[in-house]
């Protein structure tokens, strides 16, 4: 069980150390919005692994306290995983929910936090209707700077994830035939993810064969594999709400030349980001690092993304490895490494692993093999 009073506690000291922020609140309210508006925070808060809490609102203060007003629909959730300092109002009626988070917060708080990215037009109106009296500020870096910082029960689901896409790996080359879509294996990875124990995929899964696997973001559709393609696989699953995130890129056939000289310079940029990711280094010297290996290739100007970001709650769950960020890497940092070379017309290759930073070499979790598999 997640200890969420820390949580609370270290949000708050984010808070007093963020000097953007002038009048510095003692209590923050989360509104959950609907599916699929929901904000992480909320179940960073309350720990709960289950559930959508859709409406429901959370008050926590600066002790550490949390109070959750929700709905009949999440109660029985709600009390099963709650943790001690976690206080439950089941209400029903608007007015009624209204009223409570009225008499949580009070007359007297002037301040209050919010998390602005997760916060939709409509329970921002809500919560100033009820709490007119007080000002808003945004608090969401620290949130975000909270989070990034993984605690033993974050790490350990974070690991089970990456556990469930690792394996799912060793499936993925017997599902490879002759003229099978993108779309049936990747419906087919989804579906061994779940049964390994993962709560379907935490992303929409990238299966791209042969010159599709240039296209970064792309989604798995109709185009039937051929021999002598590039299979690039980007995937991942959800355990107790957190994410794993991996790349694997594979020929079907024998490769060729240059899909060799394309995977072996990709695996070395992996090798490189990851050895880098120690609180010795800083996001943006990974990127830089990397990114200097393979332009100093016959692919220079085709690694064209950032190296990595951060994991966690969501896939993108924070500042990540870019020369856009200087931020010092900490122990308990979870990363993605994930350098790729793409050639339009041509293919793509891209390696990726999830990576926790911690006092001394990283550790790798997602073991999946790095070796160039043709099938």
């Amino acid at each position: 069980m997640p200890d969420s009073s820390n949580r609370v506690k270290r949000i708050f000291r984010h808070i007093v150390e963020d000097k953007k922020i002038k009048e510095k609140p003692t209590t923050f309210v989360l509104a959950n919005g609907v599916e699929p508006h929901i904000d992480s925070s909320f179940f960073y808060v309350t720990g709960f692994p289950y559930g959508l809490f859709e409406g429901s609102f959370l008050v926590a203060e600066q002790s550490g306290a949390i109070s959750l007003i929700t709905s009949p629909l999440e109660e029985s959730i709600a009390r099963a995983f709650a943790p001690k300092n976690l206080q439950i109002y089941v209400e029903t009626e608007i007015k009624a929910i209204q009223s409570r988070l009225h008499k949580l917060v009070g007359n007297t708080t002037k301040n209050i936090g919010v998390n602005s990215p997760e916060l939709s037009y409509r329970s921002y109106l809500q919560i100033k209707s009820v709490l007119s009296g007080s000002k808003f500020q945004d608090i969401s870096e620290s949130f975000e700077s909270a989070r990034m910082i993984k605690d033993a029960s974050e790490i350990a689901a974070i690991q089970e994830a990456c556990n469930v896409a690792s394996k799912t790996f060793e499936k993925i080359p017997s599902t490879l035939k002759e003229g099978v879509s993108e779309s049936i294996v990747a419906a087919k990875m989804a579906y061994e993810m779940q049964s390994l124990g993962g709560s379907g995929v935490s992303f929409e899964t990238i299966v791209a064969f042969g010159k599709n696997s240039s296209q970064p973001h792309y989604s798995a559709g109709s185009a039937k594999l051929k021999n002598g393609q590039f299979v690039l696989c980007d995937y991942g699953t959800r355990y107790r709400r957190y994410c794993s995130d991996i790349t694997r890129t594979l020929v079907y056939g024998k490769a060729s030349k240059k899909q060799r000289r394309m995977y072996e310079v990709v695996r070395n940029a992996l090798e490189v980001g990851t050895d880098l990711c120690t609180p010795e280094s800083t996001t943006d010297l990974v990127h830089k690092r990397v990114a200097q290996l393979i332009d100093a290739t016959e692919f220079k100007g085709r690694f064209i993304h950032s190296t990595g970001h951060s994991l966690g709650l969501n896939v993108h769950d924070g500042p990540g490895l870019s020369i856009k960020n200087k931020r010092r890497l900490e122990p308990g940092m979870v990363m993605t490494v994930e350098p790729g070379i793409y050639i339009p017309g041509f293919g793509g290759v891209r390696i990726e692993d999830d990576v926790l930073i911690t006092k001394g070499k990283p550790r790798v979790l997602t073991t999946a093999s790095r070796e160039l598999i043709e099938v």
